[in-house]
C-alpha cells in the first residue's frame, strides 16, 4: 500500500504532470482505490436473491446414462421414434 502512495505522490509533486487532467486523473484513483477490493458476497445471480442447488452434474451423468453410454437406458429405437415425431410436429 505504502508503494502506491508513494507512486502517486511522486506523479502529483513531479513538474511534469502539473496539468489540471493528471491531477484529476491520480486524485480519481486514489479516491477509487478503497473500492476496487471490496469482495461482494457471493449469492444469486441477482443481488439480494439466494442461489439455488440444481445439482447440476448429477443431472449431466443421468442425461449421459440415458443417451450416450455403450449401454443407454434409452436405445436407438426409442430415441429414434422420439426424434421422428418431433419431425413430424415441424
Amino acid at each position: 500500500m505504502s508503494f502506491r502512495k508513494t507512486f502517486f505522490q511522486r506523479q502529483l509533486d513531479d513538474d511534469s504532470s502539473s496539468d489540471d487532467d493528471d491531477y484529476v486523473m491520480m486524485s480519481s484513483a486514489l479516491l477509487m482505490n478503497p473500492f476496487s477490493n471490496v469482495e461482494r458476497k457471493q449469492g444469486g445471480s441477482v443481488p439480494g436473491h439466494a442461489g439455488i442447488y440444481r445439482d447440476r452434474e448429477s443431472g449431466h451423468n443421468r442425461m449421459f446414462q440415458d443417451y450416450l453410454a455403450d449401454n443407454p437406458t434409452y436405445g436407438p429405437q426409442i430415441f429414434r421414434r422420439s426424434e421422428d415425431r418431433q419431425q413430424s410436429r415441424c
